[in-house]
């Protein structure tokens, strides 16, 4: 693989060596992960020389690191320089959650089948974790929110995994980072975190007896909630949207909530030297 170097084992099997990772990627990571986790938010403009000299780096790296996060289609490139982070309007998110439907749809119908007192012991562990957060004082508003976002992807990749299907999976992985950056939208729609949570323990206990419609009918409701979740997220954000037929679908199966709490930290962090 391009940038791998690969060595033969004594059994003659191919063992791959990672480099370091070099300034730009490690520039290209941290502004990814602040920008899905809500440090950076949608709208903000990041120029080239702040960015630079915050992180103590040279433009080069920077630039790089721009360019990739344009691919990725979380930031857009502005006339008058720099970049600024994408707002997810709503067919975006109609989009992504028409495709999730039917990908989902897809894989509980598999993990009905395929799913091992094992892996249902790893949601029910996830559950239990994300309950006992819930209702914990000691975390801040944005710590709850990044921990809960990790817990949930857990739950969803754990069910992914159960598929058994590799092809679904790949598909899946390839819209990671925006179906990420949704869900961490959805969650700053504080008083909706419990009832996802409950739709989590109802669809476990669906598949702990392999009950498929059931199952594959509160999954066509959470992604709807989901939905709806997102919309009060940007909302809350005081993004306006020109809501289309999602919201008005999405209401039906879930109460909009606002969260106008921030916790904001300072979105660039000094990147180590590789090596």
């Amino acid at each position: 693989m391009y940038g791998e170097i690969a060595l033969r084992n004594r059994q003659g099997k191919f063992q791959f060596l990672e480099p370091p990772n070099s300034i730009s990627d490690q520039i290209y990571e941290r502004l990814k992960q602040q920008i899905l986790h809500g440090e950076i938010e949608p709208g903000e403009r990041l120029m080239q020389i702040p960015v630079a000299e915050t992180l103590r780096a040279s433009r080069t790296p920077v630039r790089e690191a721009f360019r990739r996060l344009e691919q990725d289609g979380l930031v857009e490139r502005l006339p008058q320089g720099g970049v600024r982070v994408t707002r997810p309007d709503t067919e975006t998110i109609q989009e992504v959650f028409g495709i999730r439907k039917v990908l989902e749809a897809y894989a509980i119908e598999l993990v009905c089948d395929r799913i091992t007192p094992q892996e249902i012991a790893a949601l029910k562990r996830l559950s239990s974790q994300a309950q006992e957060l819930l209702s914990s004082r000691e975390l801040g508003f944005q710590a709850k929110i990044s921990r809960l976002f990790e817990l949930n992807s857990q739950f969803h990749d754990t069910i992914y995994r159960a598929s058994g299907n590799t092809y679904l999976m790949g598909t899946i992985n390839s819209l990671r980072n925006i179906v990420g950056r949704l869900r961490l939208l959805g969650l700053r729609a504080d008083d909706t975190w419990s009832q996802a949570w409950d739709e989590h323990a109802q669809l476990i206990g669906f598949l702990e007896i392999r009950d498929r419609e059931s199952a594959s009918r509160l999954i066509q409701t959470h992604l709807l909630n989901g939905a709806s979740n997102v919309l009060s997220g940007l909302r809350s954000l005081g993004i306006s949207l020109n809501e289309t037929s999602l919201d008005s679908e999405s209401r039906s199966s879930n109460n909009e909530g606002r969260a106008e709490h921030r916790n904001r930290k300072g979105p660039f962090v000094e990147p180590k030297s590789p090596g």
